[in-house]
């Protein structure tokens, strides 16, 4: 395998993975803790009423992009077999169909900004945001994870750990979309986007060493 597409893969993931995180603690400690799973009009216009949340949006735009290198840039290096490509080609698809809702809901929290601002019910247009990002991005994203994570098994490059650690961080994510529906307090979820930062992080590795002549050999 021509080594140059597990290390632009490898960069873009370190990207990414430093790009969400410092999107999600700048917008904390700047705007304060969320707001999902309410129907509190107060309380979200409290939040929403914040124009730094729409600001802060633009970065999570550009995220993408290193997001889209790393996922094809991973199925490259892993699709090396037919049960190896069906896994991938499963998450590619479902990273694909993840970046539309990342930038719809981006777009939606300075709709939600704009509808505080104007004076403008914003509860529905709240309820759409939360089940949107919260709910089914979850899916999609465990989907992606478990996939990903099951296709690097046996593989040099990645971490051994990751073995059982994309099944975890794959069951904790499915299991968040369902947290605005029964009340899971929000901070509960939150454990799940560490893991998912850890994961992010040992796939980042493994490219990085595939890139070094980890890989497998077939790849």
């Amino acid at each position: 395998m021509e080594r140059s597409v597990p290390r632009i893969g490898s960069w873009a993931g370190w990207i990414a993975l430093v790009g969400i995180l410092g999107y999600h603690l700048a917008l904390t400690v700047m705007a304060g803790t969320r707001v999902s799973g309410v129907i509190d009009a107060a309380a979200v216009r409290a939040y929403y009423g914040q124009s730094i949340v729409a600001l802060a949006g633009v970065e999570q735009f550009l995220v993408v992009i290193p997001i889209a290198v790393f996922a094809v840039a991973l199925r490259q290096v892993l699709a090396d077999s037919p049960m190896r490509r069906l896994l991938t080609g499963v998450a590619l698809v479902a990273v694909v169909a993840e970046l539309p809702v990342i930038l719809t809901e981006i777009a939606t929290q300075a709709g939600l900004v704009a509808a505080v601002q104007a004076q403008e019910p914003v509860i529905g247009l709240f309820r759409f945001w939360d089940a949107l990002y919260n709910s089914g991005g979850y899916v999609l994203e465990a989907t992606w994870v478990l996939a990903f994570g099951l296709a690097m098994r046996g593989v040099p490059a990645f971490p051994s750990f990751m073995r059982w650690f994309s099944p975890l961080t794959a069951l904790l994510l499915g299991i968040n979309a369902f947290a605005i529906w029964v009340g899971i307090p929000d901070a509960a979820t939150l454990p799940s986007s560490l893991l998912f930062a850890i994961w992010l992080g040992g796939a980042s590795l493994g490219l990085g060493r595939a890139t070094a002549g980890g890989a497998n050999p077939s790849a």
